[in-house]
């Protein structure tokens, strides 16, 4: 097969792995092995083939579990996924001519890059994981400030150690693995955050520090639009301290794409000494591996690294190239054209909440247009909004340039670097600043851009935030996203936790399925705005809650419920169990609390079905409110708590006397009985009631017949009363039996009653306590 077969074939898989369904996949036909004649036929290949392709995709069928294989794949993205066939087919015939092969390749792909990002010259080096060009780019630095390294290793840095900034924006855990895999101590790599103007200052701080200390700053990694946070760093600041301290400086982020829709930066000015590219995510093409662009060094340094584009893969190569390729430019800024302006939409439209805090990157421009009040706001709130620049002076960086020369000259294992100018070393912030305002440099054309990942928090009023404790905005914002999720589904919102802040909502155009319209934006933020009218009447109205509470005299207690972020919890405390602290409380008071608010829940229930059972921190049950409108009668709900609890609770102390009363009658009736039945006893003498001697007795003088009436409990007045019912011969003991029987059917006949059950026992106004079965 050649490579135009092998290629046809993988697109044909996953065309075939498309369109028919998983339960025919998980159920293979198999038939026998084909015959030894047979084999060397094209049909019989063929049939082979699909066969083995079969029972390959059912075994995928099986661990996807009845969903379907590859769906919805656009053509590009089936091109790129078959072209790892061809990488295969490339890897395996043609050993010898393949890293020439994969150099051309890698060029077309580097000559694509810069001219659509403007650069230009550099070499673009493509790899699988995120980090894995910027151990080599830190060795290369190694080798061109220490010429003893390759010989020496680690002892070569011993005299004047290396220091590596790290911004936090930049990838996660990246200063661990630095220092795993090149060996390196945690001092030598500094995580310092690079946004604000206190950052840099401290930044700038350390690094007079290191030279003092004879530490060499080797590089600085930077971001330039962060796809978490959305954040960026103070490029023009970072890109003055970097030529300044001779450090190798590395970008990351978003706004790297910007460099393909400006057209006023020249050409001839590098933003860094190397650009990282997650083409995965910006193309929307997956399986794409990243790619590293850095500046032209010395070609030996590269190759002793590693860092030429004849060491990348041909799995990583063949499918940029095929990316790129069926990609053009116009294609490729119109999408991220289309990102930033979604993005600024959003932005636009969010400034001018006042309950909404953007936590990303905001452009000076749009600030701009923002009023006065609104600016002074975002100033309190956020920050940490980026600075153009360092206020340093001409002579502090003569002072930083001898420090850097006295430095350098006592290190006698450090060459000077003749790449860099002495000239450019002694470049000042403030010429930068006057030339920035003549023509705008890469940097601050960047720091003016719209980073495509907004991330926002809602937070109430600058009057209420004391008065919102962290937990209840995390709740707020878990809500408010979870709502906007189900009413416009295009629009794919995540909840990030920023440090400090809580729980925010992050927006970005690349993590949708696809690029949403300006119709969905419009109709997500008509969604956002009615449900941020929702969340303003909720708070204003914990408030009034919160009053109510307060002055209802014990009867209702405020319940804080964790992860709710409705109106709050309202418990209502019996009279005989108020306390603040709950947890002093014996366990009949708790079960009686859960009792009656449980029955308040479901009484509730039957007016509003908004009333929930909610259960407090202390395993307390308690009514839970959801959210509220701005018109809604806060006080009238409390009101109907209070007064439905304590309507159960006076129905409850009614049962609990008329259970009383019962019980006090069944002691009465039983003490009764026993007194007449002592008195019959006396009465018929105690011969009667001797054995043998009884029977002669009876036989010669029979017994007058008397009987012991019942009694019966009057429940109008409380009375005990003899009844119709006559006990004849009646002993003490059985009495005693059939009272405590008795007793029994009364306390279940109370709990029936408390349950709002019929009550058998109950049929008229009187009840029969104790009686005997006539003889």
């Amino acid at each position: 097969m050649d490579m135009e077969e092998i290629f046809d074939s993988s697109v044909e898989l996953l065309d075939t792995g498309e369109k028919e369904d998983v339960d025919k996949i998980k159920e293979p036909t198999l038939e026998p092995v084909l015959e030894s004649e047979d084999i060397d036929t094209p049909s019989t290949l063929l049939k082979k083939d699909n066969e083995v392709l079969t029972k390959f995709r059912a075994i995928i069928a099986e661990y996807l579990q009845d969903e379907k294989i590859l769906d919805g794949l656009d053509g590009l993205t089936k091109g790129v996924l078959g072209s790892y066939s061809l990488a295969g087919y490339l890897d395996f015939a043609v050993p010898s001519g393949k890293e020439i092969i994969v150099t051309k390749l890698l060029q077309h792909c580097c000559f694509q890059l810069l001219d659509l990002l403007r650069v230009s010259d550099g070499i673009c080096y493509a790899h699988e994981e995120a980090t894995a060009a910027i151990m080599p780019l830190i060795q290369m630095q190694l080798l061109n400030l220490y010429p003893k390294y390759s010989t020496q290793g680690y002892e070569a840095l011993y005299s004047c150690p290396p220091t590596i900034y790290i911004s936090p924006l930049c990838i996660p855990s990246l200063g661990s693995v630095i220092c795993k895999k090149l060996g390196f101590p945690t001092s030598s790599v500094k995580v310092m955050k690079m946004h604000g103007a206190d950052h840099l200052t401290k930044m700038e701080k350390s690094l007079l520090e290191d030279f003092a200390a004879k530490r060499v700053p080797l590089m600085i990694i930077a971001s330039c639009g962060s796809h978490h946070s959305g954040q960026v760093d103070n490029l023009v600041a970072i890109s003055h301290l970097a030529q300044r301290f001779n450090a190798w400086l590395h970008l990351e982020g978003h706004l790297i794409n910007h460099l393909s829709l400006h057209d006023q930066p020249k050409k001839n000015l590098q933003i860094a000494d190397s650009l990282h590219l997650d083409l995965k995510q910006l193309l929307g093409v997956p399986s794409l591996p990243f790619v590293t662009m850095y500046r032209h060094c010395e070609i030996a340094l590269q190759r002793a690294v590693y860092l030429t584009p004849s060491h990348c893969s041909p799995f990583s190569v063949v499918p940029l190239w095929f990316a790129l390729q069926s990609l053009d430019s116009s294609t490729i800024s119109n999408r991220f054209r289309t990102a930033v302006e979604l993005s600024k939409l959003l932005i636009n439209h969010l400034i001018t909440i006042p309950n909404i805090l953007i936590m990303s990157h905001i452009p000076k421009s749009i600030k701009m247009q923002v009023s006065v009040e609104s600016k002074e706001v975002l100033t309190d709130d956020l920050g940490n909004a980026p600075a153009t620049g360092t206020a340093n002076s001409n002579d502090d960086d003569e002072g930083v340039e001898a420090t850097k020369t006295e430095t350098v000259e006592e290190l006698s294992d450090l060459p000077e670097n003749s790449d860099t100018s002495s000239e450019s070393d002694t470049m000042n912030i403030h010429d930068d600043e006057e030339l920035a305002g003549r023509e705008k440099t890469k940097p601050a054309a960047l720091m003016d851009c719209v980073v495509p990942v907004v991330v926002f928090q809602y937070r109430p009023s600058s009057k209420e935030i004391g008065e919102c404790p962290g937990n209840l905005l995390d709740d707020l914002n878990l809500w408010l996203v979870q709502v906007l999720e189900r009413a416009c589904e295009e629009i794919h919102m995540d909840i990030i936790d920023v440090d400090e802040s809580g729980y925010a909502l992050r927006f970005s155009p690349y993590d949708c399925k696809s690029f949403p319209s300006i119709e969905t934006l419009a109709k997500f933020l008509e969604s956002l705005d009615q449900q941020l009218e929702i969340l303003n009447a909720t708070v204003e109205h914990k408030k009034t809650l919160n009053k109510i509470i307060e002055v209802s005299g014990g009867e209702l207690q405020l319940v804080e419920l964790p992860g709710w972020a409705g109106l709050g919890g309202v418990r209502y405390l019996p009279a005989a169990w108020r306390s603040d602290n709950m947890e002093q409380l014996p366990d009949q008071g708790k079960e009686e609390i859960n009792r009656i608010n449980r029955e308040l829940v479901a009484k509730l229930k039957e007016t509003d079905s908004a009333f929930s059972l909610g259960e407090g921190r202390d395993g307390l049950s308690c009514v839970r409110f959801g959210m509220v409108v701005a018109i809604t009668d806060v006080e009238a709900l409390a009101n109907l708590v209070r007064q439905t609890g304590l309507d159960l609770e006076a129905s409850t102390l009614a049962l609990e006397t008329m259970a009383v009363m019962i019980r006090k009658g069944i002691e009465e009736a039983q003490a009764e009985l026993q007194r007449e039945t002592e008195e019959k006893l006396w009465q018929e003498g105690l011969l009667r009631h001797i054995p043998v001697v009884g029977s002669l007795v009876n036989y010669f003088s029979p017994p007058q017949k008397t009987s012991v009436k019942g009694r019966c409990l009057n429940l109008q007045n409380g009375r005990i009363e003899k009844s119709e019912v006559t006990i004849h011969s009646l002993v003490k003991e059985e009495a005693s039996v059939v009272v405590e029987q008795a007793s029994e059917v009364v306390e279940e006949a109370s709990e029936a009653l408390s349950s709002n059950q019929e009550t058998p026992f109950v049929e008229s106004e009187e009840t029969n306590i104790a009686h005997a079965p006539d003889e």
